[in-house]
This record gives C-alpha cells, structure tokens and sequence, in this order.
C-alpha cells in the first residue's frame, strides 16, 4: 500500500508539474508575443526619427515658465504660456481662450463616440489637445521646442501624461531635417524653410531661421495610434497642403477612421495651384467635402473659402478636383453630426477688468 500511495503521489507531482510549465510557457509567449508588437512599434519610431517627448523627464530650468489654470466648458485646467508673444499667450494672460468656440465644438464631436481620438498636428501651447486629452487619448505634434517646453509642463501639472503623446516633429512631405523660422511676436508660427536664408516673415518681422526640426509623415505616426477612429486638427501655417498627400499620408487614411479634419486654410489657399489641387484630391477621392465651420458647405471657389475650413466623409461616390465636378452631388449634410452653429461655451476665468487692455478679436493671428 505505501509503495502505491507513493506512485500516486509521484504521479500527482508530475501532473502538477507538467500543467505549471505549460502555464508558464503560455504566459511566457504572450509576453513575449506582446513585447515583440511594442517592440516593433518603437523601432518604427526610431527608424522614422519620431521624436517622442515623455512631460515627466522634461528639465525646463533653462527659462522661466509661468503657467495658469483656465475654464473652458466644464474642465479647469492648467495651461503654460509665454510672457511675450502677443496672440495665443496674450489671449490667455487676458482670460480668453483662444478660439474658444472651435475648441468647444471639437470637444462636442470627441464626446460624441469615445472611440475618437485626437490628432493634434500643430499643436502649440495645447488649446485643442489640454482639454481633450482630459477624456480621450491625444497625439499631439509640435516642432517649436519651446511650446514643446510648455505644452509638456501643463500635461505634467494637469495630470493627463497617460492620455497624450507628445511628439516633437514637423509632419511634411518627405523625411528631412529643415530649418525653422519662428515669429518673435507669435511663437505659434512656426515656418519651415528649405534655406537659412530668411529674412522676414509673412508679418515682416525678423526671422531666426538657427533652429531646425526633424520632419516625418503622417503614416509615421500609425504606430503611437490606439484607436482606429480619430479627428484631425491641422494649423501648420500654410504646410497643410505637404501633410496630406497620397504617399505619406494615405496608408493613414486607409487605417484609421477620420470622419473630420478641422483644417487653417487662410495661408493654404494661398500656396500654388497645382499643390492646393492635390491636397483637394486626397480629400475629393476618399468621399470628403468642404464645409465651413458653421457646417455649410462650401461650394465656391476655394479660393474664396474661409479662415478655417473642415473636411468630412460624405455619402457619395469619389469625386476630383475642380469643385465643380463635385458640384454635381446633391449638398446633403453628411451623416457625422457637427454642432452647428457653434454651442456657446461658459466664461471663461477670470474676465479681464475693463482697465486692462485686451488684443482685438478682429484681427485673427497668421
């Protein structure tokens, strides 16, 4: 009887044994399995020069950063901004929200499927991304390593480090490094130049044109994406017609969902013809149409197209460059719901007293 009770027990131990290298193997090979997909994700990174900025590791003790908490709709907080510039930050430093409103409305349309994310590709001080980034995830893109400096801090203080990715990159038409020029007076113009010799901005201001940035595609940003719904956000002063073109940012499109894309075209109308034909036709042969910001849509001239302009999926068959071509489609509103016009958004904190002296909202920034 001991002898059996001893082959049972030795049996029992095999058994066990067997059944806990086998977990250990399939918990070992999902590891494994998933730390080759990170793996991979981040060589992509690296081969493509993405240059992702952690907020935590940041040392800005090379210049002072003041920052400030503001309200916008239902969320409080901080945003850091400089002490010189004279459009977004001097908005801020009066209590005003820069572009309030569109921000409003692009909040809006994040909450209505939490499935969106936000891509932020010119993202500044982080007017767009801040608040959104307090409930959907957010990639934001920003060459100026100064408002890099800043947007960082604020995600750091406001505690949103988990729900946004901060990239320090141009997005542009090929893999390069180029020269920057960066407006004394508005740091969110940020111009990419392809030679040092630059003397005047489009504000004839003086320019230093020492810095440069490493540019990438829109593709290249596939790997850091989380979702494959997202709202695009582009300010990149006039460039815009360099990020959306067929062979760097089409694997995008094809990937990820983006049933919008909020778009500056007041300098993009102005680049030369041939480029602002090819930007319409990325958008014209994947189902998008124009419309204003006040959800009209724009059937025009686009040369006679306003400040900001979106593009939005439609239900109808591709069409191409001219507008009129595209004319021949019955103007229905497309089946993405947009506020419109614009909800009005609370007050913001706090109003400026009738002594100080505030920017006038006349004049839009460049």
């Amino acid at each position: 009887m001991a002898i059996v009770r001893s082959k049972r027990r030795a049996i029992a131990l095999v058994i066990t044994c067997t059944v806990v290298v086998n977990l250990f193997w399939v918990y070992h090979a999902n590891n494994l399995a998933r730390v080759s997909v990170e793996t991979i994700d981040y060589m992509k990174l690296h081969v493509n020069k993405i240059n992702v900025v952690l907020p935590a590791s940041l040392n800005s003790r090379s210049e002072k950063i003041y920052c400030r908490k503001i309200t916008l709709t239902d969320m409080r907080f901080p945003i850091c901004h400089f002490n010189s510039d004279e459009y977004i930050s001097s908005f801020l430093l009066h209590g005003r929200y820069y572009e309030g409103k569109q921000v409003d409305s692009l909040l809006q349309l994040l909450r209505l499927d939490r499935k969106l994310h936000l891509v932020d590709i010119g993202a500044n001080l982080g007017v767009y991304s801040l608040p959104a980034a307090r409930f959907t995830r957010v990639i934001a893109v920003e060459p100026n390593w100064r408002s890099m400096l800043r947007l960082a801090k604020a995600v750091n203080l406001g505690g949103v480090n988990s729900n946004i990715t901060l990239v320090h990159n141009a997005i542009y038409s090929v893999r390069t490094t180029l020269s920057m020029s960066v407006d004394p007076v508005n740091e969110g113009q940020a111009i990419l130049v392809k030679t040092t010799q630059c003397n005047l901005t489009p504000n004839e201001n003086p320019c230093d044109t020492s810095l440069s940035v490493r540019t990438i595609l829109l593709n290249d940003l596939l790997p850091l994406m989380r979702s494959k719904s997202a709202l695009i956000k582009v300010d990149v002063v006039g460039h815009e017609v360099d990020v959306f073109t067929n062979a760097t940012a089409g694997q995008f499109f094809d990937e990820v969902d983006v049933p919008v894309v909020m778009m500056e075209w007041f300098r993009c109308k102005r680049r030369s013809t041939h480029l602002i034909k090819r930007l319409l036709n990325f958008f014209y042969s994947r189902n998008y149409a124009a419309f204003s910001l006040r959800n009209s849509k724009l059937e025009k001239h686009y040369s006679r197209w306003p400040y900001d302009i979106m593009f939005k999926k439609v239900n109808r068959s591709s069409g191409v460059y001219p507008p009129q071509q595209a004319n021949r489609y019955s103007p229905q509103l497309p089946p993405f719901p947009i506020p419109s016009p614009f909800t009005p958004f609370l007050s913001l904190s706090p109003p400026p007293s009738p002594s100080v002296h505030s920017p006038p909202a006349a004049n839009p920034p460049p």
